[in-house]
C-alpha cells in the first residue's frame, strides 16, 4: 500500500524546506531522495480499530516535507468509517468526521496545546488539490473516504507550533456514537525518517532521538 513509485519520484524531485536542528546533537537532513517512503508513511499514518466494525484513520501530513515552505496550519488526513465487510466501508462524511475530533501537540517539556481548527489557505487548498490523488492512493480503500483538515499551526509570536523536526507528541482523538473518546492516534516526533540515521557500535541504525546506544548505553553518533 505504501509503495508507490510515482510518489517516491515526486518527492525526490522536491527542495525539503524548514530544517530546525534539535538541540540534543548536530543532526543531519536526509536528501530529499534518499527519505524511504515506506518509513515515513509508517511514522504518520495511523490506523485505530474500535470494536470489531469501526476503523479510524489519522494521518499527519507536514507540508514542508513534500517542498511547501512553512504554513500557519497544520494538515491531518483524516477516515473514520464504519466496517460493513472484509472489503466494504461506509465512511462517514466531512462534519460527521470533524463532530469531536480532537487533536492535541505535547512538546518536549510535556507542555500540551490543543490545536484550533482554521481554514484553508490558497497554498494549502492547492497543495492538497493537487496532492490528493497520491494520498488518496497510498491510503488504499481508505482514501475513498479521507478529508484533509486544517488547524492553526502558529503561536502567539507568529512561531509554528508543530514541526516534523522537532521533538513532541500529534495525538488525534475520536468521539464514539456514544460520545465516549475512542483509543488515539500519536505520531511521535521528530520523524526519524527525515534525517540521516544515527548508528550504534554494532552498526544497528537506531532512532534519531535516541541519545544512546539500548544495547551498550554507549553515546550515539551522527552516521
Amino acid at each position: 500500500m505504501v509503495k508507490n513509485k510515482n510518489l517516491s519520484l515526486m518527492i525526490a524531485a522536491l527542495t525539503l524546506f524548514g530544517l530546525s536542528p534539535l538541540p540534543i546533537n548536530a543532526l543531519e537532513q536526509r536528501p530529499s531522495k534518499e527519505i524511504p517512503i515506506d518509513e515515513f508513511v509508517k511514522e504518520t499514518l495511523q490506523f485505530a480499530q474500535v470494536g470489531n466494525n469501526q476503523m479510524n484513520v489519522a494521518w499527519y501530513l507536514p507540508l514542508e516535507v513534500f517542498g511547501a515552505p512553512p504554513q500557519p496550519v497544520l494538515v491531518i488526513a483524516v477516515v473514520k468509517a464504519e466496517i460493513l465487510s472484509t472489503d466494504s466501508f461506509k465512511f462517514a462524511s466531512q462534519v460527521e468526521t470533524q463532530k469531536g475530533l480532537k487533536v492535541t501537540y505535547t512538546d518536549s517539556s510535556g507542555k500540551s496545546i490543543v490545536l484550533a481548527q482554521a481554514p484553508k489557505n490558497d497554498d494549502v487548498d492547492l497543495f492538497i488539490t493537487e496532492m490528493k490523488p497520491f494520498f488518496t492512493k497510498l491510503a488504499g480503500k481508505f482514501g475513498e473516504g479521507m478529508w484533509f483538515l486544517t488547524y492553526k499551526n502558529v503561536d502567539a509570536s507568529g512561531k509554528n507550533i508543530v514541526s516534523p523536526y522537532k521533538p513532541g507528541k500529534l495525538k488525534v482523538s475520536f468521539n464514539g456514537k456514544s460520545g465516549t473518546r475512542q483509543p488515539e492516534s500519536t505520531v511521535e516526533l521528530p520523524l526519524n525518517s527525515l534525517f540521516v540515521p544515527k548508528l550504534c557500535p554494532n552498526g544497528k541504525p537506531a532512532h534519531i532521538s535516541w541519545k544512546y546506544c539500548p544495547w551498550d548505553g554507549t553515546p550515539l553518533t551522527v552516521k
